[in-house]
């Protein structure tokens, strides 16, 4: 069987149209994406057959590898569909080198992996109840005052 490889960085070159520029930075610097030439000699070192390819053909019989260069792969969605339907086997090879089958359920808990770096769903969350939280211990404090 042969084995193709699939490199995309296009999330961290161009900024998504409906995302904000600080947002996007903030993504950009939190999830540590490698350079190409790292993650190409990774997956030369991982998988030294590998062919490159720059799109998602249909190659029958064949196994892709999709070389994620931050760890849960930003800007795959829609290359993730393509290569589940085209391909028999689909492997994920990460900027942090774990290697990975990609299945539905993978690729479900990428989503929400990606929805929550994305969004910073759990820091808005928790966000008002620490400044009350922290609002509250502070008035304690002012009014008990520091007792040794």
């Amino acid at each position: 069987m042969k084995t193709y490889a699939l490199f995309n960085n296009a999330f961290f070159q161009r900024k998504p149209w409906w995302m904000p520029q600080k947002l996007y930075d903030v993504v950009c610097q939190r999830s540590n994406p490698r350079t190409k030439d790292y993650m190409l000699h990774l997956l030369y070192e991982k998988f030294p057959d590998a062919e490159l390819i720059s799109e998602c053909l249909s190659l029958p019989s064949s196994r892709v590898i999709l070389v994620y260069s931050d760890s849960i792969g930003l800007g795959w969605g829609k290359l993730e569909k393509k290569c589940l339907k085209q391909f028999t086997e689909v492997q994920v090879l990460t900027g942090r080198k774990r290697i990975f089958d990609l299945t539905l359920l993978e690729r479900c808990k990428l989503m929400f992996r990606r929805f929550f770096e994305i969004t910073f769903f759990f820091e808005l969350i928790i966000m008002p109840f620490l400044l009350i939280y922290g609002s509250i211990l502070a008035i304690k404090d002012k009014i008990i005052g520091h007792v040794s």
